[in-house]
């Protein structure tokens, strides 16, 4: 029993913490008092979560609201009674951006100015239509992208002066370093549309160095010296960057690399990566997941990236990364992630199509598939390796008598735990 200070021994209430606490001195455990029903899952005091509510009309909201919006989010109106306290906001979405619409595609982003945890990894959604171009342009960060639609042509050229071109399709990655220049268009039947991911949460897609904007804002007598042409051929030049404009479906792409290739030879490592067709380092009846870093996808050297699969009911397990944020995007299906703080705070989330996740470095989470079809996401890291601990893995590695006291577990339930790191348990 806790006491407080004073005249007259008073008692406080113990919290769910404190009573699954285990000690152990002298050699002789002292066991905490089991979770009884009425705590468990319900750690924290006061109560949290609606399991507590004993009159039904304090969880209405009679108030303004949009029940269609709230309707997305089921978990901020009813969280799971586990969760507790508050963090910065974990959750955005390209579906609540605005586009930028021109002749040949659209683009929209969330950067950290609109999504303010997200500061190693700024994220842009963009279409191009079949010959479509996003114009020859460079970035002062590392652009990494996934193909999530259609058909793209990328062209970049090397700081050795080497060039290439590829064309990418669904599942598909490009990465381009900091500073090579590229350009990006959509080919035939109808395009492509992509997600590109820059290694700094603070770029922007709308503030690129293109090179309209430098050969507009060069005198003439300049470019002439430049490119050894006369100052007259330059007379048509646009005024203004084009960002996207609509071009011609270009020509096949043997032909395309026949017409740059360059004396320097062609780069050391391709700039694009099969993610879709890489082995799957897990995969069971809860999912799988694929990864591409530096050790497979070598010119990634800033950009770490895993495609997962939940299945219906399974869940990505309890894990964190110790290197480097993790940033998502969700492709397909419906799920729900809860990320664990110090503090304690826990909160949760559900996610869909469209939206984007983010988990900073050594925060405790997991997904759940909440729908009827594959939950699936690319997880995005800003490290040249792929790095995650498994809470169960952990778990079933540390002494068992340890684990079984700590948590006043039977020691056989300790001996269940996996010992092959599963990234993935099915429901």
């Amino acid at each position: 029993m806790n006491h407080l200070p004073g005249d007259k021994m008073k008692t406080k209430p113990l919290s769910r913490r404190s009573i699954m606490a285990a000690t152990a001195a002298g050699g002789a455990a002292l066991a905490a008092s089991p979770a009884r029903a009425a705590t468990f899952g319900n750690p924290d005091l006061p109560p949290e979560g609606a399991v507590n509510v004993t009159n039904p009309n304090t969880l209405t909201i009679p108030g303004p609201h949009d029940p269609g919006l709230a309707a997305t989010m089921p978990t901020f109106l009813d969280p799971p009674a586990t969760d507790a306290g508050s963090m910065p906001a974990f959750w955005a979405s390209f579906n609540l951006a605005p586009r930028r619409i021109q002749d040949g595609g659209w683009g929209r982003q969330v950067t950290q100015s609109d999504f303010a945890i997200s500061t190693e990894i700024a994220g842009v959604n963009m279409r191009l239509s079949a010959g479509g171009i996003r114009e020859l342009h460079w970035h002062q960060q590392a652009e990494w992208a996934i193909m999530t639609y259609g058909h793209c042509r990328i062209t970049v050229l090397d700081a050795q002066g080497r060039p290439f071109a590829a064309d990418v399709k669904e599942g598909d990655l490009w990465y381009f370093p900091a500073g090579l220049p590229h350009s990006l268009q959509g080919l035939g039947p109808d395009g492509a549309e992509f997600v590109l991911a820059f290694d700094n949460g603070a770029s922007s897609e709308f503030n690129t160095l293109p090179a309209t904007d430098w050969m507009a804002h060069t005198p003439p007598e300049v470019l002439a010296k430049n490119f050894g042409v006369p100052a007259e051929s330059f007379k048509n030049i646009p005024l203004q960057n084009r960002w996207i404009f609509q071009g011609k479906v270009p020509p096949p792409l043997a032909e395309v690399q026949e017409a740059i290739a360059s004396k320097a030879g062609k780069p050391e490592y391709p700039f694009v990566f099969s993610l879709a067709n890489a082995p799957k380092v897990s995969d069971s009846r809860g999912g799988s997941v694929q990864i591409a870093d530096s050790s497979n996808f070598h010119v990634s050297t800033t950009i770490a990236a895993g495609l997962v699969t939940i299945t219906p009911g399974a869940m990505r397990t309890m894990h964190w990364h110790p290197n480097a944020d993790e940033w998502q995007y969700y492709l397909k299906g419906t799920g729900r992630m809860t990320v664990f703080n110090a503090g304690p705070s826990a909160n949760t989330a559900n996610f869909h199509p469209g939206d984007i996740g983010y988990v900073k470095k050594g925060l405790g989470h997991y997904i759940e598939n909440t729908g009827t079809t594959d939950l699936v996401l690319i997880a995005v890291f800003r490290s040249a390796r792929y790095e995650e601990v498994s809470f169960s893995d952990w778990l079933a590695h540390s002494p068992p008598d340890m684990v079984a006291a700590t948590f006043n577990l039977d020691p056989g339930v300790v001996a269940r735990f996996p010992k092959n790191r599963p990234d993935l348990m099915p429901g």
